[in-house]
Parts: structure tokens; sequence; C-alpha cells
């Protein structure tokens, strides 16, 4: 006699806890700017645009901050050779003050103006080295993998160091961020590092909980997941924690 059996199909995928309503947002949006004072040379990128990490974005007028390299490098130089002349002279107080030709106070000077030369030698180093590093600040590089937000600089426009101008937005290209506000008992259960999922645009999404943080008698949290191209900051969406 044959015994029917009753199988049974168990789900094995997670079990979530709770769904909470959220909005999509830019992750990492940072402002750029230059902190050099210049005129803005050119803009290389336009808003929508996805650039690499360190691809240049835009870039002030060079020509003022090369020219100030070439003077610093030739004050260098010169320099250089002025505190040649001084270790040789060094050298020589010290020879002759050996073989009691010449007194104390020659020697002292002859020190005191070696010491003076390796000062101005090390001070025109540094200054070659400012420069340099001003004309790397003179550009705009994307800080990571980037998608660009908005533009507000245009060839022409003068930029102060006193009060630095926006020169574009960015954003990560390849996440975003699910954002929601839950209540302090719900936010106490959770840890950062948190599994969830997220339902946006029609498609599920696995992200990781990024951040915890009060607002008001709220807390907000973010939910970071990879980006596609049609996800865009401001849509809904749904998180779903364990």
């Amino acid at each position: 006699m044959k015994i029917p059996v009753l199988l049974l199909s168990l789900a094995c995928g997670p079990i979530w806890a709770a769904e909470i309503d959220a909005i999509l947002d830019w992750s990492q949006r940072v402002d750029l700017a230059t902190p050099v004072a210049g005129v803005v040379d050119a803009v290389h990128v336009q808003p929508g645009q996805i650039v690499k990490k360190n691809a240049l974005l835009a870039n002030l007028n060079p020509r003022v901050f090369e020219a100030n390299l070439m003077e610093t490098k030739a004050d260098l130089d010169r320099l250089g050779q002025e505190e040649a002349d001084a270790q040789r002279d060094l050298a020589r107080a010290k020879e002759l003050y050996a073989r009691t030709v010449s007194s104390t106070t020659e020697l002292d000077l002859a020190k005191l103006r070696q010491a003076r030369a390796s000062a101005m030698l090390a001070g025109a180093q540094a200054r070659v080295e400012r420069a340099r590093r001003q004309i790397e600040e003179s550009t705009v590089r994307a800080p990571y993998d980037a998608l660009v937000l908005a533009r507000q600089a245009e060839p022409g426009m003068v930029t102060s160091q006193c009060q630095p101008a926006v020169l574009l937005s960015v954003a990560r290209a390849d996440e975003i961020l699910a954002r929601a506000e839950i209540g302090a008992a719900q936010a106490a259960m959770l840890k950062l590092g948190t599994q969830a999922s997220i339902q946006a645009a029609g498609q599920a999404h696995s992200g990781v909980l990024r951040a915890i943080r009060p607002v008001g008698t709220k807390y907000l949290i973010e939910v970071g997941f990879p980006r596609g191209a049609e996800l865009l900051a401001g849509m809904t969406a749904t998180i779903r924690l364990p």
C-alpha cells in the first residue's frame, strides 16, 4: 500500500522584519573648488557626465603659476651657488685657522655666512615646492569615480583665495543612498554594516547600512547600494531591514 507523502518547500531567503519608506540621495556629494586665486581657463565636463577618479574637471589659467615656478627655480639655482661658495669659504677658513694663519673671528664669520646661505637655500627650496603645489591646486580633479551634478564655473570666472567659489558639484557614480527616518527604539536595534534590501525603480537591490544619526527626536539611516543609470536622487524607495 502506497502512503502519500506531502512535501513542504521552505524558503531559505532572508526574512525582513521591517519595511521603511525612503528617498534616494547622492552618495558623498561634494562641492569642488580651488584653494588658490586665479581665472578659470577651461571646464572639461558637463552635468550628467561620468568621469574616472583623478580625471581633470577644470583648471585655472596656468601662466601665472608657471611663471612663479620658473622664478623660484631661478632663485634656487642662484642661492645654491651662493651656498656652495660659502661652504668652500668655510672649508678654507677652517684650514687657515688650523694652520694658525687666520683668527677665530674670521672663522666665526665664515661659519655665519655659511649658515645664512644654507638657511636662504632651504627657504628657496620651500618656495619651489609651494609653487609646484599651487600649480597642482590650480586644477580640479575628480576625487573618485564621479557623476557630475552641477557646473557652476565657466571660462573667465575669477576665483578668490579668501572666498573660494564652488566650480563643480559631484557625487559617487557607483553608489547611491537610500535615506529614511526611524524611531529611537528601532534605531537602537540596528548596527552599522547590517545587510539590507532596497526596492527602487521596480527592482530589488542589496545594500549595507552606512550611517545612523539623530535628527531631532528621530534617527536618519543611510543604506548604500550600487547605483545603476536608472537610479537618481529624489526617487522613492523602500528599505527592508532584518
